[in-house]
């Protein structure tokens, strides 16, 4: 091998680990994005699950974002239900005052 193959095999790898860099960098960023907007996803899960539905409307809100929602774990399937199960409950309460 001469140098003149040296100096272009030299080029094609500096552009080549150039173009990795910048892939690098923008893998990087995307984790970053996808890092944040799981986290904000998941605090919007907590809040839809604590929050009482009081009408059909709200036990569909919470149908749905069951569906959407990765529930490969037992853990957030226990959450949904127990949230059902709550909501479902406090709707069918006897309501005290109407009973005076």
């Amino acid at each position: 091998m001469s140098d003149a193959t040296l100096l272009r095999l030299e080029a094609k790898f500096m552009e080549a680990n150039d173009q990795w860099d910048a892939a690098t960098a923008r893998t990087a960023a995307a984790e970053k994005e996808e890092e944040r907007t799981a986290a904000e996803v998941s605090k919007l899960f907590d809040s839809i699950m604590k929050t009482r539905a009081t009408t059909l409307a709200g036990l569909l809100v919470k149908m749905r974002v069951r569906e959407r929602w990765n529930t490969d774990e037992e853990a957030s399937e226990l959450v949904i239900l127990k949230s059902l199960i709550a909501d479902m409950k406090a709707m069918t309460k006897p309501d005290k005052a109407a009973q005076r």
